[in-house]
């Protein structure tokens, strides 16, 4: 029998007391690590209230090009928010606070999210073929806004504000829509519409072209289901001895998760150098139109050392891994001793050789991840792209271990922290309620190795970008087994996937997120499902089921649908110490399963200190606070010089 996906395998070392997704924003700034909090905060800042009023503020947070908006929270950037194994980032919560940039088919489904998030009862995306929008629900009708490009459309020729927008359905059907808003290519007349209003293409005079990308419409589709995956959360846990730091800008200008793709024979960088727009990789991820950038930080972590001869050390970032390095305190006396660190991404299941180390020796040595692959840019390490890792050290008898320090260096969006400006600033602190989540990996091409049976199922490996189908036509079946390790109980789960119908012989392409073409899959009564059960002989209970009859919230059905379904579902599981979960398939393909395990944490938790570092006129200033242990919400306020420059630093955490 193939072994249970346990927390006994992903948690080593566990301090009783530690702190829960700490956090700390200025008083009604956007929370970006949890959808429903950001969508309130923006419309506080817009001090929007109608539907209207309410989307629009939305699609103007997000506006990207700083030459003709205020820089604001995302920015414009091919190539640069890519994760194998799925490709270009879709996730939601990722590309808000590890990235902050993108492309239209990344910003596309943010909106998406967001306004779903913001209490809209639908929102959608289009692919255009060569660009990717879209649109939300509200006053009976779809209403498309364009953040990537930053416009959208009114019917008729009456002032913005009054008249209704438009939904890409009617600009499918009417172009005029968009061009009766220009007086001549380059001049727009500005009583019919709201700034900004498409003013690059404007600038070039290609609205034409824009135009063409909507009425052009065979090539274009729908995501009727959600686009994004869910899967990722900012839940982190501090344990006493470990430390986050996180900059508003690089530590290095060198330093950023460069991105390698996988073929499916060899790894290659991601971003592409353009030389006619000066795109050039060795700049990092760092707006073409604006001074805006990514930044980084530090996870810091000086565990109590296992006096096993064999010990696993846990590191878990919300943050996407850059690389990490570490450093250790031994003594071995003869040549036949020897200390070797390994680290592993997939929760123990493999290993990956980080250094060894022979005696005699006494001091300090250090040792980092292997490097799997270098190129003209950085290079990829056995734990870069990754959100956690294990390291596991082991020791010949006798080699004495006396500290062990784990570097970790993660990349992150510094829009998405704490800024102060001059005068009074008051900030909030909060804790999340004790728990700890722990997401399983589970690549697709190692389904077999994870699951507890996988049945009437084929791997389709197409060049990197594999997917599970049925055999001979019939229902196909994974069912994993999810176990909490000794007196532990599981408090719940969250489970999702990507599944996909390939009849019409299309497919998500990773590399461009658009489509590729694939050998068609016959969806002859297609159908498939997630449940689970406390028993492998079930009874299970579903939790989601596909629906191919789709329901049209505006009366008007497209027949050009991508039926793709991103699913993300949670399961209330108090007290149980096991949980199968089980997918099913039938004319369908799933490429992508998502698994995270929540267990209840005891009290009481670490005192915390925080410190925000920053410079007035280039003096470095520093102000901490301690968070006593057990506080899950305090006030605060910090003064900065009224009229001195601000420039911020970093904002730190560390559990004590």
């Amino acid at each position: 029998m193939k072994r249970a996906v346990s927390l006994a395998l992903l948690v080593a070392c566990a301090a009783a007391a530690q702190v829960y997704s700490p956090k700390v924003l200025v008083k009604d700034q956007p929370d970006a690590s949890d959808l429903r909090l950001f969508t309130q905060g923006i419309y506080r800042q817009a001090g929007a209230h109608t539907p209207r009023e309410r989307a629009e503020a939305i699609w103007r947070f997000f506006l990207t090009d700083g030459r003709f908006v205020k820089p604001g929270f995302w920015y414009h950037i091919a190539g640069w928010a890519y994760e194998e194994p799925m490709g270009e980032v879709l996730d939601t919560t990722k590309l808000l606070n590890c990235y902050g940039f993108g492309l239209c088919y990344q910003i596309a489904p943010v909106l998406e999210a967001v306004w779903r998030a913001g209490g809209f009862e639908d929102a959608r995306v289009w692919f255009l073929t060569g660009h990717t929008v879209a649109e939300v629900f509200y006053d009976g009708a779809y209403h498309h806004y364009d953040s990537d490009m930053l416009g959208y459309n009114t019917i008729g020729r009456g002032p913005a504000k009054q008249s209704p927008v438009a939904s890409v359905h009617q600009l499918e059907s009417d172009g005029n829509i968009i061009l009766s808003k220009l007086k001549g290519p380059r001049d727009v007349d500005h009583s019919v519409v709201e700034d900004p209003w498409y003013p690059a293409d404007v600038r070039e005079g290609a609205m034409g072209g824009l135009v063409e990308l909507f009425t052009t419409t065979s090539d274009n589709h729908l995501f009727p289901f959600e686009r994004a995956p869910h899967g990722h959360t900012m839940d982190f846990t501090l344990r006493p001895g470990e430390r986050l730091v996180r900059y508003f800008s690089p530590e290095r200008p060198d330093l950023h998760y460069l991105p390698y793709k996988f073929n499916g024979h060899s790894w290659e960088e991601f971003p592409q150098e353009v030389a006619e727009y000066n795109v050039r990789t060795a700049d990092g991820p760092r707006s073409q139109k604006d001074d805006r950038t990514w930044a980084t930080g530090r996870i810091e972590y000086r565990p109590p050392v296992d006096a096993r001869e064999s010990a696993i050390y846990d590191v878990r970032s919300p943050y996407v891994v850059i690389d990490a390095g570490f450093q250790f305190s031994a003594a071995l006396v003869s040549a036949s001793q020897s200390l070797q660190v390994e680290t592993s991404t997939d929760g123990g299941r493999t290993w990956v050789a980080a250094g060894v180390l022979h005696g005699p020796h006494q001091g300090n040595w250090r040792a980092e991840p292997a490097v799997l692959t270098r190129s003209e840019h950085g290079r990829r390490t056995a734990v870069s792209g990754s959100y956690g890792y294990l390291v596991r050290i082991t020791r010949s008898p006798g080699t004495e271990l006396q500290e062990i320090f784990l570097l970790t260096r993660i990349q992150l969006n510094p829009r998405t922290l704490p800024a102060l400006t001059n005068g009074h600033n008051e900030l909030v602190y909060s804790a999340a309620t004790p728990s700890l989540r722990q997401r399983i990996p589970v690549a697709a091409a190692s389904v077999r190795e994870v699951a507890q049976s996988v049945t009437h199922a084929r791997y389709v490996s197409d060049g990197g970008q594999g997917y599970w189908i049925p055999v001979a036509g019939g229902a196909a079946e994974f069912v994993f087994r999810l176990a909490s390790p000794g007196a532990t109980l599981l408090s719940g789960l969250d489970v999702g996937g990507r599944f996909l119908d390939l009849s019409t012989g299309l497919a998500p392409d990773k590399f461009t997120a658009e489509v590729r073409k694939v050998t068609a899959l016959k969806a002859d009564n297609a159908a498939a499902s997630i449940a689970w059960s406390n028993s492998p002989d079930g009874p299970f209970q579903t939790i989601w089921e596909f629906d191919p009859h789709l329901q049209w919230k505006d009366g008007i059905p497209i027949d050009r649908t991508l039926l793709w379904p991103e699913v993300d579902r949670h399961i209330e599981a108090v007290g149980a110490r096991e949980i199968y979960v089980r997918y099913r398939i039938q004319g369908l393909a799933i490429d992508d399963f998502r698994l995270a395990m929540i267990t209840p944490a005891s009290p009481p938790s670490s005192a915390l200190k925080v410190t925000h570092v920053w410079k007035e006129d280039g003096v470095t200033r520093t102000a901490v606070r301690q968070i006593p242990a057990g506080v899950d919400e305090r006030r605060y306020a910090i003064d900065t010089a009224p009229h001195a420059g601000i420039s911020n630093q970093a904002i730190i955490f560390e559990a004590q």
